[in-house]
């Protein structure tokens, strides 16, 4: 096992994703020292600053990793951002750790693994979701094909809209610094959790339209999806939804997950049928299955630098989910069906 090292974190981008996740995680890490923040937003350091009084605030990335000798970097600003950003820290020698969408674009996404790749620094991005109990559970069912062969995924992620509410400002709505609403923002999570649990996405079609909010992007997004193996999938995503069923489900040859996130993970097994002899034995596996998330992500990051943990939130698995999610916007402007290379 590798040994522990001490890591200096710099964080930039001091938002709610920072304010929540990064910042704290990497506080109460005792392998990490958090060292510094850059912001824009002067505002944005006072509120920092009053949590963490001790730490050192730019305005600029760039002048924070001139100025300080970083081992991680967490990037966690707008999306429009990241690529550069990102690239700026692995050439000062920094693991990265950015959050989801990797990037607004596969060529910028490109550039990030290959930064990566010539300053053999590692890349990883924030699918939190993969981070929860529930998903880790029906991830290992799967690889042990406790339910046989998975031949659908139904995927639905939907809430309120990220502002006003949690988010510090509006830039979620502003298609110049996201490149996209809900099927970017929520849409990339489920892409992800597809990939990584059924296989690779051969082809998407979806329609994203903005419904309910007066915004610049899509609020809500409807994709259908083919996977390499012969499986389909189906996404629902939204930032208009009052609550309702948040989680996945998936169905395989001998048996059903559900993974409800507000009532738990479930296992449904036996034979179903129309006649009379139909048995179904359902079996609860976990009553909190978003356990984990943010609480255990720098925790994951800094296991994966010291070698204990492999990684898999990697530069590559950010690309894949990137690809599908704008050939998905390639598909709704089309009306149609977009095969990923």
């Amino acid at each position: 096992m590798a040994k522990s090292v001490k890591y200096r974190a710099g964080v930039i981008g001091a938002g709610a994703i920072s304010q929540a996740l990064h910042l704290p995680g990497y506080q109460k890490d005792r392998r990490a020292t958090l060292v510094a923040f850059a912001d824009p937003a002067v505002a944005r350091h006072h509120e920092v600053l009053e949590e963490y009084p001790r730490l050192r605030a730019y305005s600029d990335y760039e002048t924070m990793l001139a100025s300080e000798e970083l081992d991680v970097v967490s990037v966690a600003s707008p999306n429009v951002f990241h690529a550069e950003q990102a690239v700026g820290a692995l050439r000062s020698g920094c693991h990265v750790l950015c959050e989801k969408p990797i990037a607004t674009t596969l060529r910028d996404a490109n550039r990030m693994i290959a930064a990566s790749k010539k300053a053999r620094r590692k890349l990883m991005i924030g699918f939190t979701h993969r981070m929860f109990r529930g998903p880790q559970r029906c991830k290992e069912l799967l690889a042990k094909r406790r339910i046989g062969k998975p031949f659908m995924i139904r995927v639905r992620f939907a809430h309120g809209g990220p502002y006003p509410g949690w988010a510090k400002s509006s830039w979620f709505y502003n298609r110049e610094l996201s490149a996209g609403g809900a099927m970017l923002d929520m849409g990339i999570h489920a892409i992800d959790l597809c990939h990584w649990l059924i296989g690779p996405i051969a082809s998407v079609s979806a329609q994203a339209a903005t419904l309910i909010k007066k915004i610049d992007v899509d609020d809500n997004a409807l994709l259908q999806l083919e996977f390499k193996n012969g499986a389909l999938g189906y996404i629902e995503v939204g930032w208009t939804s009052m609550p309702g069923f948040s989680g996945f489900e998936i169905y395989a040859t001998k048996g059903t997950l559900i993974c409800d996130y507000i009532k738990g993970l479930q296992l449904c097994r036996g034979k179903a049928s129309a006649g009379k002899d139909s048995v179904v034995e359902w079996r609860t596996l976990d009553k909190d299955p978003t356990k984990g998330g943010w609480d255990v992500e720098i925790k994951h990051w800094l296991d994966i630098l010291d070698g204990k943990e492999k990684l898999t939130m990697s530069g590559a698995a950010g690309r894949h989910a990137l690809e599908v999610a704008l050939a998905a916007y390639t598909s709704s402007a089309s009306g149609r069906r977009v095969r990923i290379r």
